[in-house]
């Protein structure tokens, strides 16, 4: 095997130098830890590069050796291999690749953006490579184009596994933040290992398609992305996907790089199609694809965790939790509709329905199932989920006086508080008008600030004098009638000048309470997996429910289901402390699609299965053209005649 002819010149220009059981002729790069150098194995004369560790310190050595390590015992097309490694007296550790005709992408985009359809293929190599570190326990941490090879055929490598988390991974965390942020490291990225997630790498993949595609360094916020259409206006679809890659909290990012670029390939697909690596044109057999919603990835999550918690505790399965049963209704579900895209995933089985449903209409062409290029196949499930919710609401307690009744009790326990006090009964669910109640051991007397305790305030008639003064007729004189005043007992108060006191009825004390307000409204909230360019009344005659659930949105991993997510967070936004939640049912429609993207006449199209009894919402191009015009015109001819008939007979 020789060495490359990129190479060569290099490899002329030095002397050859040995190391160990490599002879190494000339330096072609250097790396964050390591200087590249070509060389060749003596025993098997063949040729490889050699990186040789250029920084000295411990934090380096230790992270050179784990990149060595975990290449060495990992296996995948996409990742770089290492074939050996060693420490050498007179060069320090060094590790041994094979050689690949390839550069670092971070220098082939200074050159520019990639061409989308280069951009979708090397990101979904380094996916797939991701994937698999993941499935091993490693987590990357450091996903750049300096990370990155790429070939001049398309093919993409991604290597350095320095700054990898795995379970047998030195600790790093010490290392100081600036020797390994760089614009493409998540907001949250650290070395701890306890922290490292498959989200790091999500974030990483996000930025790397950004500078791909728009040929800049990612910014460090997401609100400051520019969106793709600026570059390319077939691009603007892919701003969401890119959006949630980048997306802050790492809960709202996708669940893996494949789903990630699943995502991307979906709003991409045209860029796709005109793709030879996404499709044989010698191959008559579509491209078939399954998408992985994040609510059947939480779903296997949840399953597996009640599962190994049932193990430990040795529980009967009689016993599990009430929502185990609703869960395990949609795991039926989503077994159903993978059986379902299996079947459907076979290019005679969808010729066969396109010419069965081409056959039951004039119009349609037929037989269709033979006359579309079938190019690829997609199915997924589209999820509609609808979260019922019970608020309550308990104003903060306020005093209240009233008179005092024989059957109060005068309690000495502590109040409790509002949130502790039992309520009436309600039907789930149900709105409860607003409602006062007494806090329990409230209680309390109190003296009448009126009568100031002694039950007695003076009569209003006599003002406490007992007697009033009133005129009556006297004597007459020369001027007339006399009037004279005389003194009589209060008939109010009959003299006694006191009267029992009205505010507290003369007991002297009133009683004082603390009383809030109490009531409930329940609300409905929706929301649905992005429905755009989806035949929306047809999905909805075929929907069916397959789970209803009471759930915390506090709690568990429902988070994790972006669309859940942005419920949850609608649902709980106005709760403060006088209103709190009491109750949530979820309940989740689905509906199975299937995507048929195809050429018809050297165009392409697409039409889309809905559905268990897989009804076809047809598009324009599988009409037959011909049999319209046909009927076209004979409709017109009946017009004409009509027209020469009338006229015949006026």
């Amino acid at each position: 095997m020789s060495i490359p002819t990129a190479v060569q010149s290099a490899v002329d220009a030095e002397n050859n130098r040995e190391l160990r059981n490599y002879r190494l002729h000339a330096c072609i790069g250097q790396e964050e830890l390591a200087m590249i150098y070509v060389a060749t194995h003596l025993t098997l004369d063949r040729p490889v590069q050699v990186h040789i560790l250029r920084r000295p310190d411990w934090v380096s050595a230790s992270r050179f050796q784990l990149s060595a390590r975990l290449a060495a015992r990992l296996n995948h097309p996409n990742l770089v291999s290492v074939i050996d490694a060693g420490h050498d007296e007179q060069y320090g550790d060094y590790l041994v690749t094979p050689i690949l005709e390839a550069r670092p992408l971070n220098e082939v985009l200074q050159e520019g953006p990639l061409e989308p359809q280069l951009a979708i293929r090397v990101v979904r190599q380094v996916a797939t490579a991701l994937d698999y570190l993941h499935s091993q326990q490693v987590i990357h941490r450091d996903v750049q184009p300096a990370t990155m090879l790429l070939t001049a055929d398309g093919q993409a490598y991604l290597g350095n596994l320095s700054l990898a988390a795995s379970p047998d991974a030195p600790d790093l965390s010490s290392v100081d933040g600036s020797d390994y942020l760089t614009p493409y490291s998540a907001p949250e990225q650290r070395l701890d290992q306890s922290m490292a997630t498959p989200a790091l790498d999500v974030y990483g993949l996000g930025a790397t398609l950004y500078h791909m595609l728009t040929g800049d360094d990612p910014p460090l916020s997401v609100d400051q992305l520019v969106s793709l259409a600026v570059v390319d206006p077939s691009l603007g679809a892919a701003d969401r996907v890119i959006q949630r890659m980048l997306a802050e909290d790492p809960e709202e990012r996708f669940a893996s790089p494949g789903e990630a670029v699943t995502a991307l390939r979906r709003t991409l697909r045209s860029h796709i199609h005109d793709f030879s690596e996404e499709r044989d044109q010698q191959s008559q057999e579509p491209i078939v694809e399954w998408i992985e919603n994040p609510l059947e990835r939480l779903l296997a999550h949840i399953l597996e965790q009640e599962e190994q918690q049932a193990d430990m505790d040795d529980a009967d399965k009689t016993d599990a939790p009430p929502y185990r049963e609703a869960l395990g209704r949609l795991e039926e579900y989503v077994r159903r509709s993978r059986s379902r895209a299996d079947t459907l995933h076979r290019s005679d089985t969808i010729r066969r329905l396109l010419s069965r449903w081409s056959r039951k209409g004039f119009f349609r062409r037929h037989p269709l199932g033979q006359m579309l290029d079938l190019e690829e196949l997609v199915s997924y499930n589209i999820y509609l989920y609808e979260l019922r919710t019970l608020y309550e609401t308990r104003t903060r307690p306020e005093a209240q006086q009233r008179i005092q009744h024989d059957r109060d009790v005068i309690s000495t326990q502590p109040v409790p508080d509002v949130w502790e006090v039992g309520v009436p009964e309600s039907p789930p669910f149900s709105d409860v008008r607003p409602q006062e109640l007494v806090l329990p051991h409230s209680t309390t007397l109190i003296p009448c600030t009126d009568c100031r305790g002694t039950g007695e305030v003076a009569c209003k008639t006599c003002l406490g004098n007992g007697m009033i003064e009133r005129k009556r007729p006297g004597q007459h004189d020369d001027q007339g009638l006399l009037a004279e005043k005389v003194s009589e007992t209060c008939p109010d108060c009959r003299g006694y000048g006191m009267k029992p006191c009205p505010t507290c009825e003369g007991r002297g004390k009133l009683v004082q309470e603390q009383v809030f307000v109490w009531s409930r409204h329940a609300r409905l909230w929706e929301n649905t997996d992005d429905l755009e360019g989806l035949p929306g009344p047809l999905m909805e005659k075929r929907v069916e429910s397959v789970c209803r659930v009471s759930i915390n949105p506090f709690e568990g991993d429902w988070h994790r289901v972006p669309t859940l997510a942005e419920l949850f967070e609608a649902a709980v936004a106005d709760l403060d402390d006088e209103t709190h939640l009491r109750a949530a049912e979820l309940t989740i429609r689905a509906v199975p699609l299937t995507e048929v993207d195809y050429r018809l006449n050297e165009k392409a199209q697409r039409l889309t299965i809905v559905g268990f009894s897989n009804d076809i919402a047809w598009n324009w191009s599988l009409l037959n053209p011909d049999r319209i015009a046909l009927a076209v015109v004979a409709v017109l001819l009946v017009l004409v005649l009509l027209l020469v008939g009338l006229s015949v007979l006026v």
